[in-house]
């Protein structure tokens, strides 16, 4: 995948997760609905076989998690969420903040 294409589906992501999340809903539900017709085919019947690929699989909504978690947008995401509980710390305790900044080793002066 281009470069160009990396960063424009990322930023789809960022801004329509509820879409995002469907269609991985859906595409993770077609790779479960292939795995259980292999399964089929070896004589098994369809609830038995759905049964067995989820066990093989693991847990649905792990695997969301983990694919979620390896993009880049995960990864932006936190750092954004991260940097709006700091504001909110800084805004509530200022002088907090200030005192642990200026007590902190890589900020002294020698």
């Amino acid at each position: 995948m281009s470069l160009l294409r990396s960063i424009a589906g990322g930023l789809r992501s960022l801004f329509r997760k509820e879409q995002v999340s469907q269609e991985l809903d859906e595409e993770l539900n077609g790779f479960l609905e292939l795995a259980a017709e292999e399964k089929m085919k070896q004589g098994m019947s369809r609830n038995d076989a759905l049964r067995a690929v989820c066990l093989e699989r693991g847990n649905i909504e792990v695997t969301k998690e983990i694919v979620r978690a390896a993009s880049w947008e995960f990864f932006l995401e936190t750092l954004w969420q991260d940097l709006r509980y700091a504001a909110r710390g800084l805004r509530r305790n200022p002088g907090f903040a200030t005192v642990r900044f200026s007590l902190s080793p890589w900020h002294r002066r020698e």
